[in-house]
């Protein structure tokens, strides 16, 4: 058979690293043997020539490429007894079960200073795999599970082989619903041939009980209803027992974000009813997060106004697993934010999710833009969901706005899609995973009250689209190590776009080291990334760099110039948790800061909804 010449070349690669580590290796034992005989108070005779006598299966070269005895060493009796060893393990790992290897030392031609080392060798008679045999396997058949055997008539004997071909025998009764299963080796026979010996395995299989799960029990669960964390595991009653279903429950179960931990489901039989035991332990699922200041008026005759950020969460609403969520920030005296979430899980108890939310945004004192959203998601699997999403947005300027300065009043109505891809191990703290997501939606948006003046330039329908991309991904590097790295973009697509609709960007969740919601972009995009070190589950140290570009068109009508720019903010910051939640701090340097002692520090509890 010819082969390419780049795999030849990798072959002989490989060869030589071969060689290159087996000569080391001697190398570093011939030098041990010089010192083990330097610190010796008698001088040793040297090693004249090694003969090897009574080989067959092996050349005498392969065999001296074995041995750490050399001609014009010294000759070490230790050292001699492991060669003989490791000839020895050679022949039995080639199915030579009777061999017997011996040496012998004699002086060389009467000179006691110098001998000569002679190898002697009875192979006897190679032993090869004859007959594999199963006893006791009832319910899957003999052909079936021999043909997933390495270990074949014909092979040489090979225990570690042998073992891994009954462990993968155990695995596939497990799947079969026998997760008690055993099988030992019963008995061993050689038989003589004509060429070799042949060796006969008798495996004995005791199949177990086939186990249903009849029941699943709950254990530690306070506040959450047992039926919650039995319909997350996608078992019926009655069902055969499926080893991956068993697997994929304790990942399901975190990533509800109620439970700090989940242990490996236990499969019990108890009054010849079999099931699982699922022991939890709650989290924090109702947390607060606020922080209220007071920003005294400028003048005598300015009065101060309430800033500040409060943020509830209930993830798990009378311990049904529903969800709802509040949310009120004020960044200054004109513009402030209020949002509502809600998600009804499993409805009809199917593995689906309806939920919405209304926004409400006052900018400055230009306009205030509403949104109202609904979102039916299918679970398709522990890891995959597809959702279908509606959206109502308007955006209603200021009555003292009679020029329209910064919009438009118009509405928009769309529909569109979603993907989320989640193997993360813990939505809070990963150390492996990932999670991808990603959205489209199309609708159609309205102008109203467009002033006489400019009705030729509007037209009063045109297209809306929009694009998001999420991808965050962790890597354990070393022990209690982990670099996370996210990539997120944003892009608007529209006939004529509008402040009141583009993607804000900025601050704790995106480009540390600025303002919340600082830069405003029809094309937005950035990236995080993070080396952590993990001071426990959930709690963290890391260092981190932020990068975040932003696009926003002209918009000629107002007089408004295309802008663009590219920013970054890097620091470091911790995670804790808490009794109240997780809760993360940081302090951020921006490519704009102007010195250290004006670095953005970014406070608040995390929650994921």
């Amino acid at each position: 058979m010819f082969l390419p010449a780049r795999v030849d070349l990798q072959a002989k690669n490989l060869y030589t690293f071969s060689m290159n580590a087996a000569r080391t290796k001697r190398f570093l034992t011939i030098l041990s043997v010089h010192i083990i005989l330097w610190c010796s108070p008698a001088p040793a005779a040297t090693i004249r020539s090694i003969e090897i006598r009574g080989n067959t299966a092996f050349t005498a070269r392969e065999i001296l490429g074995w041995l750490s005895s050399a001609p014009r060493l010294p000759y070490n009796q230790t050292v001699a007894a492991n060669d003989v060893l490791r000839v020895r393990d050679a022949y039995l790992r080639q199915g030579f079960l009777a061999v017997e290897v011996g040496h012998t030392v004699v002086p060389s031609d009467g000179d006691t200073a110098h001998v000569d080392f002679i190898l002697t060798i009875t192979e006897g008679r190679q032993t090869l795999i004859g007959t594999i045999t199963l006893r006791g396997n009832n319910h899957l058949p003999t052909d079936e599970l021999l043909r997933q055997f390495d270990v074949r008539p014909g092979s040489v004997p090979d225990a570690s082989v042998l073992e891994r071909d009954v462990e993968n025998l155990l695995i596939r009764y497990e799947r079969a619903g026998y997760p008690f299963a055993q099988c030992t080796v019963e008995h061993l026979a050689v038989r003589a041939g004509e060429e070799h010996d042949s060796l006969d395995i008798l495996l004995a299989i005791d199949e177990g009980r086939r186990v249903t799960i009849d029941e699943i029990r709950v254990e530690g669960n306070k506040e959450t209803d047992p039926a919650v964390v039995v319909r997350e595991t996608r078992i019926a009653e009655g069902e055969v027992f499926n080893p991956t279903k068993i697997d994929a429950i304790k990942g399901r179960l975190m990533r509800l974000n109620i439970f700090s931990d989940v242990s490996e489901p236990e499969v019990y039989v108890r009054n010849e009813r079999s099931g699982l035991l699922i022991k939890v332990q709650e989290g924090s699922t109702n947390t607060f997060d606020g922080v209220i200041g007071y920003i005294p008026g400028g003048t005598a005759d300015e009065s101060g106004y309430v800033t500040g950020l409060v943020s509830v969460s209930m993830r798990n609403l009378f311990g049904t697993g529903r969800k709802l969520s509040f949310r009120w920030a004020r960044e200054d005296r004109f513009s402030q934010e209020l949002a509502v979430r809600y998600l009804e899980p499993w409805v009809f108890q199917l593995p689906a999710n309806i939920g919405g939310g209304f926004l409400q945004r006052q900018q400055d004192s230009s306009y205030v833009r509403r949104v109202l959203d609904l979102k039916a998601e299918v679970m398709i699997s522990e890891e995959l969901s597809v959702a279908g999403v509606f959206n109502s947005e308007s955006v209603i300027p200021s009555a003292s706005d009679t020029l329209f300065r910064r919009v438009f009043q118009s509405s928009i109505v769309s529909f569109g899609s979603e993907l989320v891809y989640d193997t993360r191990d813990d939505p809070y703290s990963p150390t492996s995973g990932a999670r991808y997501r990603t959205d489209y939606q199309y609708g159609r948006k309205r102008f109203s009250k467009v002033p006489a003046s400019l009705a030729a330039q509007i037209p009063a329908r045109v297209s809306v689209q929009r694009f998001t991309f999420d991808l965050d991904f962790y890597l354990s590097t070393f022990r209690r190590q982990v670099l996370a790295v996210g990539v997120h973009g944003r892009e608007l697509q529209s006939g004529h776009p509008e402040e009141g609709e583009m993607f804000r960007f900025g601050g704790s969740r995106s480009l540390r080291g600025f303002r919340e919601n600082q830069f405003l972009g029809a094309r937005i995009g950035w990236t995080n990334t993070e080396y952590r070190f993990l001071l426990a589950r959930r709690s963290y140290f890391f260092g981190f760099l932020d990068a975040g570009y932003y696009l926003r068109p002209a918009d000629d009508l107002r007089g408004i110039p295309k802008s663009d720019a590219f920013k970054y903010g890097y620091g470091i910051g911790m995670q804790v948790e808490t009794g109240l939640g997780v809760l993360g701090v940081s302090f951020a340097l921006g490519s704009d800061t102007p010195s250290f002692s004006s670095g953005t520090v970014h406070f608040g509890l995390i929650n994921e909804f």
